[in-house]
């Protein structure tokens, strides 16, 4: 993989955080830690995310709150898995209605983090529609000005 896609990993327990940056570098991805859900929210939105793991608990916003400041009338831009040692069934069903892809419950195997992370990304790049497709939505002058832009034009000579 040339491109390593981009997971944040959001929990509060440096082990944990840790822990779960080291698998995803082992199994070919590139993880970026935040100590809170409020570091996430401050630093984290600028970047391109493949997913990200969120923990439930944490001291400041808590994993349904994050969920709700990256939820839009859209869905979340990317999926979110939810982790934590306090779960239950209420716990799960209300980050899906906020709009997780799944819930793990700690501790978790190496092999379903990383599985849980190809199966959320592999459904979201189902989901995307692709560029060709895109492209056909636009107006001949919307796609006039993305194939100036594209030709390296600034928006000014556009």
């Amino acid at each position: 993989m040339t491109d390593k896609q981009l997971i944040a990993v959001i929990d509060d327990d440096v082990s944990v955080r840790e822990s779960v940056l080291m698998v995803l570098d082992a199994g070919g991805y590139d993880g970026t830690g935040f100590e809170s859900g409020d570091q996430f929210l401050e630093a984290g939105l600028g970047q391109n995310w493949a997913m990200a793991f969120l923990d439930l608990r944490m001291p400041g916003s808590s994993g349904f709150d994050v969920l709700r400041a990256l939820g839009n009338d859209d869905g979340l831009s990317f999926p979110v898995i939810m982790i934590s040692a306090h779960g239950d069934v209420q716990a799960a069903v209300q980050a899906m209605r906020l709009g997780a892809f799944s819930f793990i419950e700690k501790p978790f195997t190496a092999d379903a983090l990383l599985e849980a992370a190809q199966e959320a990304i592999g459904e979201q790049a189902a989901q995307a529609p692709a560029a060709p497709d895109l492209l056909a939505n636009l107006t001949p002058r919307e796609r006039e000005v993305a194939e100036l832009l594209n030709e390296g034009l600034s928006n000014k000579e556009v």
